[in-house]
């Protein structure tokens, strides 16, 4: 019997709402929102000159997306490397657009932290792969996407170095994914994002970097990633004479 747990499937559709598509609708229109209900409730405009409708705009925005980590937390329990620090980029995010201003940082904070994310998992996988194998390849081969349990009784002993190479080729693309992906990250915010946090037009640029570089990365990094996958789950099928269909879990 198969030890491991079944681990439910993230909604595309819920994750690409509340990680996107709702915290670009408030960046866009967040401050002019609340400026109307503050304007209806008839509140006091300039005693309210002390709030700063940008940041609140960002903090509301924020918190869709960690809403959404908590909630598919506890309902998939399947905390790993990757959705750790996925969180900590909104973090640094929200803390860069909420109290940016405050502490007088300057747009190149969020360039720079665009950027260095996703090298820093890049250099972080490098070191697990070298050092800690069997955790890289925890990662790679991610309990929600494959059976190892069925994959691990059914690899031969004299096929287990060409599985460890299979192993070794994909991890180059999804290691080269990333370093990709911190190049077109990088460009991308520097180009688009050129005021400061405080600034409102800051937001609607956040906003604009956040549905553009999903798509600007998603293709070429998904080109390369995915035919190291592909190259890996069509070397298993070979080496352990099962189909896909047998040992993938989507």
């Amino acid at each position: 019997m198969n030890p491991a747990k079944n681990i439910k499937k993230e909604s595309p559709l819920i994750s690409i709402l509340f990680n996107i598509f709702i915290p670009v609708l408030i960046l866009k229109n967040g401050n002019n929102w609340i400026f109307k209900t503050l304007v209806y409730f008839k509140f006091n405009l300039q005693e309210s000159s002390i709030i700063n409708l940008s940041s609140v705009t960002f903090l509301i925005a924020l918190a869709f997306p960690i809403t959404y980590f908590i909630y598919d937390f506890f309902k998939r329990k399947n905390f790993n490397l990757i959705s750790i620090l996925g969180f900590i980029n909104v973090l640094l995010t929200g803390g860069i657009g909420v109290f940016g201003a405050k502490f007088g940082l300057s747009k190149n904070w969020f360039v720079f932290k665009e950027g260095f994310l996703p090298l820093f998992i890049g250099f972080l996988l490098l070191f697990l792969k070298k050092y800690r194998e069997d955790s890289f390849n925890k990662i790679l081969l991610n309990e929600a996407l494959f059976d190892n349990y069925k994959i691990k009784n059914s690899i031969k002993e004299e096929k287990q170095n060409e599985f460890e190479k299979l192993l070794g080729r994909a991890s180059a693309h999804f290691i080269l994914g990333l370093f990709i992906s911190s190049i077109i990250q990088f460009i991308l915010a520097s180009i688009i994002v050129v005021s400061n946090p405080g600034e409102p037009s800051f937001n609607d640029q956040v906003a604009t970097m956040t549905w553009v570089s999903y798509l600007a990365v998603l293709v070429p990094t998904m080109l390369v990633v995915g035919k190291g996958y592909w190259e890996l789950i069509v070397g298993i099928e070979k080496i352990t004479d099962i189909k896909k269909e047998d040992f993938l879990k989507t």
